[in-house]
């Protein structure tokens, strides 16, 4: 497995935890968005393990505004991230798709938003860039099925991480020099909580398990195709 992360340290733990659990991993330290990032991403995968097996694209951070408030600066840096980003990584693994012997299938996960499918008042370049995401993954399940490539997406409702579960104006990541304010007013987040049919919002592990359920050969026949993870809330 090829781990990224923005910061060395994380990524290394992350390999590590891999290893401790009998697994092989590598880390790709970097920004998803660099102009070099997606052959260098391809390239780790290929001379550490011989190839390209699973791509599962899922970086990403919010940064809203109503659109009378959003510069061209958010909308790009936005897009950027969740589209232009999945869009590099999977070209670059396009030749290499094409290359290795179709004797097993391969996967793709693409990771969308309910936002995507509905639209959310605040997130106009969000929202369109996770739109974008599920046109890009119906597009090449169509140009990659000859490779024995499944290509899917999954689209996520309300998943408690430091991006949503910290107070708002309190808590903030850096993103190429940038400070961007996280998370969800605690008010507000239990007002969506009671709007979902399971009453809260879902774990990492369940969000895990949405994407793992698209890499195994039980889903082998499934291409082209949005899950939606959002505890029924759809």
């Amino acid at each position: 497995m090829v781990v990224n992360d923005l910061d060395e340290a994380p990524a290394l733990e992350t390999v590590e935890l891999i290893k401790d659990l009998g697994g092989s991993a590598v880390a790709c330290v970097g920004s998803v968005t660099d102009g070099d990032f997606a052959d260098r991403f391809v390239q780790a995968g290929v001379d550490s393990f011989g190839g390209v097996d699973i791509v599962v694209n899922n970086a990403g951070y919010t940064w809203d505004s109503v659109i009378q408030k959003m510069s061209d600066e958010q909308w790009d840096a936005i897009l950027d991230i969740h589209l232009k980003a999945p869009f590099r990584i999977l070209r670059a693994a396009q030749p290499w798709f094409k290359k290795l012997p179709v004797d097993h299938h391969r996967k793709v996960v693409n990771v969308s938003s309910i936002a995507g499918l509905n639209g959310n008042a605040g997130q106009v370049n969000y929202s369109a860039a996770k739109a974008g995401i599920v046109g890009m993954t119906k597009t090449l399940a169509k140009e990659f099925g000859r490779y024995n490539v499944n290509v899917n997406a999954v689209a996520f409702g309300l998943i408690s991480t430091r991006l949503t579960e910290a107070p708002a104006g309190d808590g903030s990541i850096d993103i190429d020099g940038r400070s961007i304010k996280v998370g969800v007013n605690p008010d507000l987040l239990a007002a969506f909580e009671r709007g979902i049919p399971l009453g809260r919002a879902g774990r990492p592990d369940e969000a895990a398990g949405a994407v793992y359920s698209l890499c195994i050969p039980e889903t082998d026949y499934v291409s082209g195709q949005t899950l939606v993870c959002d505890g029924g809330g759809m």
